[in-house]
């Protein structure tokens, strides 16, 4: 209570003009209205907030400097009813042509025998931009999450409607993970469930060992292991698929079983025969890999692995070739593109990043076989880091007729977000060279914090740029 009888005491102490400079030293935004609502005295901090109308705001209503919902907020605060509102103040916003709305967080203080209403406000411009970024995030990472649980719903459908019997097996446990009604009524002998049961005690005792030997040898090899005429617990013959696969950094397997028989091991010989035209990589002095005309790695030598640290060439095999250079998704677009007209490539400069999200700078050269649709490619690290030739440098005279030429040669929205990237690094050039590398400055006149400016500086390589002048 004494507190405020000396601030009561301080505002009959000091004029208008003396009030409003005090109370501007820590808000946005400082008004003086009289009884009626109208503006006496304005402050603002910010030039480009006078432009919203406070400028010219004097002798007007404040009731008239606000968007039309605003009104009845402005008149609770003038009138103060609402003691718990009125403490957590009023956000009101103020219009302007061409440019969204100014969103100002007032409070409101009278005093007895004082003549003027202190109005105060925080300008909320930042909070309420961070506040859209945070719900476009969200929505972005709703429909992410809605488009992955409709995949899983898929594959989970497929994998249980299948009539071929499927089980994912723990690779270090040897337990059943998961298995399908098929598995359940070839592998069950009693009609219940095996989730979680050792998996080589799903057959007869003598084979349990070949089991055994089977998983052990599938987990570390490239190609699909196969049993014939193996025994279940009920004593039907069924022959049996391992294969590697790699889930939350283990190896486990996926198996699946059919009953022995002329006809299905003739389809198994059909669907499992390898891939045509595979070349030996193995002798070749740099990292190789053949990918199929989609991008899908079928070979590789131990080069390649350890240059991706692999450590299995099972890990690589189905993977897109693409996948190990994110960095950038044009390039490989840009590639493979180049391909389909030339045919060999030669020095095309990229930056692979490896399994363990290290980068390196590599050279590639390509060659593609039309008439198995496949694509031999070499990569050769290089120990400092060369132009890229897919995306132009920014700034350079050729960087729009560039882009163009990608136009039919890549998906719109990764030649959108590339260029987006490139825009974004030549405005922050652009800002640094116009305040001598004043970042504090540079990220005022980009709209952004000081920590977004750093951030992005960090991601395009421009912690030590220097203007060029």
């Amino acid at each position: 209570m004494h507190g405020f009888e000396v601030a009561v005491s301080l505002l009959k102490s000091l004029d208008a003009d003396s009030i409003g400079a005090l109370v501007g030293l820590s808000a946005d935004v400082v008004m003086l209205v009289d009884h009626s609502h109208r503006v006496s005295r304005v402050f603002v901090s910010d030039p480009e907030i006078g432009s919203y109308g406070l400028a010219k705001a004097v002798g007007k209503r404040l009731q008239d400097l606000v968007t039309v919902e605003s009104v009845p907020k402005v008149e609770a605060m003038l009138s103060g009813d609402d003691k718990i509102r009125h403490s957590r103040g009023y956000q009101i916003n103020h219009p302007s042509d061409g440019k969204p709305d100014l969103p100002v967080l007032y409070s409101a203080f009278a005093a007895p025998e004082f003549p003027f209403t202190l109005v105060v406000g925080r300008e909320l411009r930042q909070q309420m931009l961070d506040q859209q970024r945070l719900v476009e995030t969200q929505m972005d990472l709703e429909a992410d999450y809605r488009e992955l649980q409709e995949a899983e719903a898929r594959y989970r459908t497929a994998f249980r409607i299948s009539t071929i019997a499927h089980l994912m097996i723990d690779g270090e446990r040897k337990t059943v993970l998961d298995a399908n009604a098929a598995a359940l009524a070839l592998l069950s002998a009693n009609g219940g469930g095996i989730v979680g049961r050792s998996f080589r005690d799903l057959f007869g005792k003598q084979d349990r060992d070949r089991i055994s030997d089977a998983m052990a040898e599938a987990r570390h090899s490239a190609n699909a292991v196969f049993l014939e005429n193996t025994k279940n617990s009920k004593g039907d013959a069924v022959s049996l698929n391992l294969r590697s696969y790699r889930e939350n950094g283990a190896t486990n397997l996926i198996v699946s079983v059919w009953a022995s028989g002329d006809a299905v091991e003739a389809r198994r010989q059909h669907v499992e025969k390898p891939v045509a035209g595979v070349a030996d990589l193995s002798d070749l002095p740099e990292a190789a890999v053949q990918t199929n005309a989609e991008g899908q790695v079928i070979a590789a030598n131990a080069l390649f692995l350890d240059l991706v640290h692999a450590p299995s060439l099972a890990q690589v095999l189905g993977r897109n070739i693409g996948s190990w250079f994110g960095k950038s998704t044009l390039d490989m677009h840009v590639l493979y593109s180049r391909l389909t007209e030339e045919q060999i490539v030669r020095g095309f400069s990229t930056v692979l990043t490896d399994n363990f999200a290290g980068e390196r700078a590599v050279q590639i050269s390509a060659r593609r076989n039309s008439e198995a649709g496949q694509v031999q490619l070499i990569l050769a690290t290089q120990p400092i880091a060369v132009e890229r030739l897919a995306i132009p440098t920014p700034g350079a005279p050729e960087q729009a007729e560039g882009f163009a030429n990608l136009v039919g040669k890549v998906p719109l929205k990764d030649l959108m977000r590339e260029s987006l990237d490139v825009i974004e690094k030549i405005c922050i050039e652009a800002a640094l060279d116009q305040t001598n590398n004043n970042r504090a400055y540079a990220a005022e006149i980009l709209g952004l914090s000081r920590q977004s400016l750093y951030i992005k500086l960090r991601r395009h390589g421009l912690e030590d740029y220097r203007p060029s002048n």
